[in-house]
C-alpha cells in the first residue's frame, strides 16, 4: 500500500516509492493514479509529479477544482520544495545555489537550485539538502551533474561508469533523490521519511551521517 503523510478534503500527500511512474504510459504497469485508486478508493489528478525513480512527498488532488487550484499554488511557488540526495564529490563550502538554465521542452527557462552539505562520507561521496527555487524538469539533476556532482544512480544525467562500480560493489539500484519535505500554505509542513535503499548504501560507510538528520 502507498503511505499517505497528510490528507484532507481537497489532497493528498503520499510518500512515493522510487520505481513507481506517476502517471500511465507506455510500459507501465501501474502508476500513482492506479495506486491511489486501490488503495483510498478514488481516481486522483496529479497536482505535480516526481520522476519515476525519485521518492518522497507528491501530491495528489480529490477532484479536477482542487487540481485546478492547488496546481497554480504550486505554479506560484508558495510551497516549499526540499529535496535529499547523495552525490559524488565534495562541494566547495557548505551551501550554495546552482542557478544554470536548463532545456524543458526545447526551450531554455532559468532554473534555481539551493543545496547545503549534511555531511560527506567514504572519501568521495556528501548528502545535500536542495530546495528548489523553480521546477524545471529533472532540474536538481542537471544542476548537480553540471556542477560536478552527479547523482549516485542516475542513469540519465548521472557518471554511468560509477554507477555501475557502485551497483556491483555496494548493491546500487536506485537513483538516490528523495522529495523529503513540502511546506504547505499556512505553515504545515510534511516530510517523507528517508527511503530504505537510502539507508542501506549510507550505513556501508562508517563515516556516513544519519540519513534522517535534520
Amino acid at each position: 500500500m502507498i503511505a499517505a503523510l497528510y490528507q484532507d478534503e481537497e489532497i493528498l500527500i503520499l510518500d512515493k516509492p522510487s520505481g513507481l511512474a506517476s502517471q500511465p504510459g507506455a510500459e507501465v504497469r501501474i502508476s500513482v493514479v492506479e495506486a491511489v485508486e486501490r488503495d483510498f478508493g478514488f481516481r486522483p489528478f496529479l497536482v505535480h509529479r516526481l520522476d519515476r525513480e525519485t521518492s518522497g512527498c507528491m501530491i495528489v488532488a480529490r477532484d479536477a477544482s482542487a487540481a485546478s487550484r492547488w496546481s497554480q499554488i504550486v505554479e506560484s511557488r508558495a510551497i516549499r520544495k526540499v529535496y535529499r540526495a547523495v552525490v559524488s564529490g565534495r562541494p566547495e563550502g557548505t551551501k550554495g545555489v546552482l542557478d544554470a538554465s536548463v532545456q524543458e521542452r526545447g526551450a531554455v527557462k532559468t532554473a534555481r537550485t539551493d543545496w547545503r552539505t549534511l555531511g560527506s562520507f567514504g572519501g568521495a561521496f556528501a548528502f545535500l539538502e536542495l530546495e528548489l527555487g523553480t521546477g524545471r524538469m529533472h532540474q536538481i539533476r542537471i544542476h548537480l551533474a553540471g556542477a560536478g556532482m552527479p547523482i549516485l544512480g542516475d542513469e540519465r544525467h548521472g557518471d554511468f561508469g560509477l554507477n555501475k562500480r557502485l551497483r556491483k560493489e555496494a548493491g546500487l539500484r536506485r537513483l538516490l533523490l528523495h522529495a523529503r519535505e513540502l511546506g504547505l500554505p499556512g505553515g504545515r509542513t510534511v516530510k517523507a521519511p528517508i527511503p530504505e535503499h537510502f539507508r542501506v548504501f549510507m550505513t556501508r560507510f562508517a563515516d556516513a551521517p544519519d540519513p534522517e538528520c535534520p
